[in-house]
């Protein structure tokens, strides 16, 4: 059997759900509450990814999430205050604003794929590392911050 952790990379497993997502979708337009919330979860979405990004560059540490043990430094600032992913958080608001776009109610299964896929084989990976790596500090920043918002 493949050993599926930290083996994809995120942005793939996301637009594998985005192109899943277009083929589910309904036949309905989006009407303006639709493209409201959509709006709203581009500017998060930005906000959460971008912002992590910005503060893995300020740290000088990886921003690969398939080599997590490249870790230099623990972020634990900027947009890691409110979420220990930040950077998922922002692919599941984008996908979240295309399942809003797309209309229908299979769409939805991609953000809820998106959200088991990367608990399962991206962030419970990165967590047994950065735990090993970091000890107590990690241990006491989770216990601070949650693993989603």
């Amino acid at each position: 059997m493949v050993n599926l952790e930290l083996r994809l990379p995120p942005p793939l497993i996301f637009l594998l759900c985005a192109g899943t997502m277009w083929w589910l979708r309904g036949e309905s337009q989006p009407d303006i509450w639709a493209m409201v919330l959509m709006a709203a979860l581009i500017v998060v979405g930005a906000i959460m990814g971008f912002g992590a990004l910005q503060r893995f560059r300020h740290h000088q540490t990886t921003v690969s999430p398939t080599r997590p043990q490249h870790t230099s430094r623990l972020v634990t600032c900027g947009v890691y205050r409110f979420s220990r992913n930040p950077m998922y958080l922002g692919l599941l608001c984008w996908l979240s604003a295309w399942g809003c776009y797309l209309g229908g109610v299979w769409v939805w299964a991609g953000p809820i794929v998106l959200v088991a896929w990367l608990t399962r084989f991206q962030i419970i990976p990165e967590e047994r590392l950065l735990r090993a790596r970091f000890g107590n500090e990690y241990v006491d920043y989770c216990q601070r911050v949650r693993r989603w918002c």
